[in-house]
């Protein structure tokens, strides 16, 4: 089975990278769900899809459904279904492919490693696709479909992708909080975030050729006790002075 023409459920974040990927390859969107139609409305009209806010009117034309909602939508969402998917595939990290077991003929995963926001330029955006399927079949044909949308693509078992969304979560969910923090300390002090920038984007380029073991630096890493001392009595808030006392027993027992 070749995948010429997709459905999409979702209107997210991640949606608007798919639809982007797909319409730039070629590929028909058939349908855009979303429980609100504005939202499906906005999406399917950058690849002239029809836009649906009730699954009852989804259509069994297409050759492959993909899902792309909240991790805790899926098991009421999946009984809304008004027939049996030909092929459905979800970009969850953490979710099982055989949710679709009850409801879908074959099934697998396009799993994004990447972070986008809808409205953001996805023109210079890489997205590594993860594949997994109920078979090797199967397996292939998401493959070859998951080579249209990215120049990476990897085949990951599902022990393997719930590390590697593990790890997303530490390298990158957690890393933009730090982030945040940073921000409103040099917010609360008339200090421009530009700043900053500089700083995190030279650890950043430090990374891609050495561990990051070996780039730590800092008072932590030093094991400067009075500079650790200093910045934990200046913080006020305690979930602030928790996490700094937190990350640097972590850095301290790594050095």
């Amino acid at each position: 089975m070749k995948i010429e023409s997709v459905s999409l459920i979702g209107s997210g974040n991640m949606a608007h990278w798919l639809v982007y990927a797909m319409h730039n390859a070629g590929v028909k969107i058939y349908q855009v769900y979303s429980r609100q139609l504005s939202h499906a409305e906005a999406l399917a009209k950058k690849a002239g899809a029809e836009a649906i806010d009730s699954l009852k009117d989804l259509s069994p034309d297409s050759d492959l459904y993909i899902f792309s909602v909240k991790d805790d939508s899926y098991e009421n969402l999946l009984q809304q279904l008004p027939f049996r998917l030909p092929l459905a595939a979800h970009t969850a990290g953490s979710l099982s492919q055989h949710i679709f077991k009850p409801y879908a003929d074959n099934y697998g995963i396009l799993y994004p490693y990447q972070s986008v926001n809808k409205d953001m330029d996805f023109k210079d955006v890489i997205v590594p696709l993860c594949v997994e399927a109920n078979d090797k079949t199967i397996e292939n044909e998401l493959f070859a479909f998951a080579q249209k949308l990215s120049s990476t693509v990897q085949v990951l078992e599902e022990a393997q992708r719930m590390v590697l969304h593990r790890a997303a979560i530490f390298g990158c969910n957690f890393t933009n909080a730090m982030y945040a923090i940073a921000y409103d300390i040099l917010r609360e002090h008339n200090i421009d975030w530009q700043m900053m920038l500089p700083l995190l984007q030279n650890t950043l380029d430090k990374v891609k050729t050495m561990n990051p073991h070996d780039a730590q630096t800092g008072p932590a890493q030093r094991g400067d006790q009075n500079v650790i001392l200093m910045h934990q009595e200046a913080l006020q808030d305690i979930r602030l002075k928790e996490i700094y006392r937190l990350m640097t027993e972590y850095i301290l027992a790594n050095k």
